[in-house]
């Protein structure tokens, strides 16, 4: 009689097995589904940051600034289709481009800043040498 109940056995756990696998990927399915809340506050810093470096960098860092504008398109666009998992990457990484394309504007203004100094440095040693001979 035991041997008999055998098949009947195996059906119900295989059965248990299917359900326990449905459960699993129907879980799985959800988690996937289930997306990060909209990145509202990331957008809005890239965008901030975007247009603080947009005056400077436009003239002496265009390839940065033109990066962080071209990942801020993509975080808005990946809003605008619910990929907010995408959205905050690419508002994240137009953030980073952003300061990278101000501070490499900066640091180009500052070095010219530095020439003209040394130049009128080279100027006032000139005139200096000049009048004590």
């Amino acid at each position: 009689m035991r041997i008999e109940l055998l098949p009947r056995i195996v059906a119900s756990a295989e059965k248990i097995a299917i359900v326990i696998a449905v459960a699993a990927a129907a879980a799985v399915l959800a988690a996937g589904c289930a997306s990060a809340p909209p990145p509202i506050e990331q957008v809005a810093a890239a965008r901030a940051m975007v247009g603080q470096a947009q005056p400077l960098a436009a003239r002496e860092a265009p390839l940065e600034l033109s990066a962080a504008q071209t990942k801020l398109a993509l975080a808005e666009d990946a809003m605008q289709r619910s990929e907010y998992e995408a959205a905050r990457r690419y508002a994240e990484q137009a953030e980073v481009d952003a300061k990278l394309a101000w501070t490499s504007a900066e640091n180009a203004r500052a070095q010219r800043a530095a020439a003209e100094v040394e130049q009128g440095i080279q100027t006032l040693r000139r005139e200096l040498g000049r009048r004590s001979q």
